[in-house]
């Protein structure tokens, strides 16, 4: 029996304690600037979004991914495709594998993308996704994404217009980005959202800076489904 127990001790040992760093995860320089989030595929690789110029010395613009090692992903954001020329703030990995990236930019993947821009999980531009009204979703920023249960895109930041339609602070997008009608809009929403969730019934949390006048607590609100 001791014999069969040494090895097991052994593997333990080199194991990273629970909540402490893995030391074997990430190598070279790391991010030239700011990592402002971050979203988990299914096959462990992490897309980061942020305000940086260069991944270990290799440039990538505001937007890369990064292998399950946290090593560099070199397929994807190539430099002949380019990232967000501005910052990303939110991403969020969608069921057909593509990312959403919202932030404060213009143009993304040599398109022109307003504030909200759909990549393929190869690291190619959706063309589709997002191109009406020119490619220009808000006229302000998008700070927070959230997926609901039917494939729907909650969308939070500080704007008043999405695509083109009355928007303000939150909007409900199709899964092909195109802005859900309904009743369940927020059109006197006064501030910003900073932060949504999904609770498990699914319906839409938002958190920020807001005062509405069908919610008597300021800063939260939600969206039945």
């Amino acid at each position: 029996m001791k014999f069969l127990i040494f090895p097991l001790l052994l593997l333990s040992v080199c194991l990273p304690a629970r909540g402490e760093p893995d030391l074997g995860f990430g190598s070279g320089e790391g991010v030239n600037g700011e990592v402002l989030c971050i979203a988990v595929q299914k096959d462990g690789k992490a897309v980061i979004g942020g305000l940086f110029t260069a991944v270990n010395g290799v440039p990538r613009q505001n937007l890369a991914r990064l292998n399950s090692d946290g090593s560099l992903d070199k397929e994807f954001i190539s430099q002949a495709v380019m990232g967000p020329n501005g910052v990303v703030a939110a991403l969020l990995v969608l069921p057909d594998g593509g990312i959403l990236a919202g932030g404060n930019f213009n143009t993304a993947g040599n398109l022109q993308r307003t504030d909200l821009v759909k990549f393929h999980p190869d690291g190619t531009t959706d063309a589709g996704f997002g191109a009406q009204e020119g490619g220009v979703a808000t006229n302000g920023s998008v700070a927070a994404l959230a997926l609901l249960p039917d494939g729907g895109i909650v969308v939070g930041g500080n704007f008043t217009t999405f695509y083109g339609k009355p928007r303000r602070g939150i909007a409900l997008l199709n899964a092909d980005g195109s802005v859900a009608v309904g009743p369940k809009q927020s059109a006197s929403l006064s501030g910003f959202v900073a932060a949504l969730g999904i609770d498990p019934r699914g319906n839409a949390l938002a958190a920020g800076k807001f005062s509405d006048p069908g919610q008597t607590a300021r800063g939260i609100l939600k969206l039945a489904r």
